[in-house]
């Protein structure tokens, strides 16, 4: 069977990208909808992280991989935990709409740092990385996380 495309249609690598992750960040921020904080807080699954949680951990990710990876700026400097093992923890303080805000003041810190730069471009922040790497590692981690909160708002739908 024949397939014909409009070669207006056709979408570059970098937009395919970009739409994937924009996808992501929508299910991962949808996912606190219609919660309390404190339902968003909960701990469904002993030794896991809340919704809440997972949502902030998705930021760090973001942080550091458009963030420090791309500046060299240390974690500290932009707002994140230094240890990994700390970004899955919701803070006391932490509210949806904290996180939310904390989520989207990232992804544009993320949009500037990656403006002009084109996939094939090496950034030597921490370590040097394609910006292609960059990419593909945060849309892999963000997909993973998007299926951790899916279970987890299942788990607390449930309730």
């Amino acid at each position: 069977m024949s397939h014909h495309h409009d070669a207006d249609a056709r979408v570059s690598a970098r937009d395919d990208l970009e739409a994937r992750i924009e996808q992501s960040r929508s299910l991962i921020l949808g996912s606190l909808d219609g919660l309390s904080d404190g339902e968003a807080r909960e701990i469904l699954i002993p030794g896991r992280p809340s919704i809440l949680g997972v949502v902030r951990h998705t930021a760090y990710v973001e942080g550091v991989w458009f963030g420090e990876a791309i500046t060299g700026r240390p974690r500290a400097e932009l707002g994140l935990p230094v240890a990994t093992a700390n970004s899955w923890k919701a803070r006391k303080t932490d509210t949806i709409e904290s996180v939310r805000a904390h989520c989207l003041e990232i992804r544009e810190h993320a949009r500037s740092n990656l403006a002009d730069l084109d996939l094939d471009d090496v950034v030597t922040g921490r370590h040097p990385r394609t910006v292609l790497s960059l990419y593909t590692h945060v849309l892999d981690e963000l997909a993973w996380n998007t299926g951790q909160l899916d279970i987890l708002r299942s788990l607390a739908d449930s309730r």
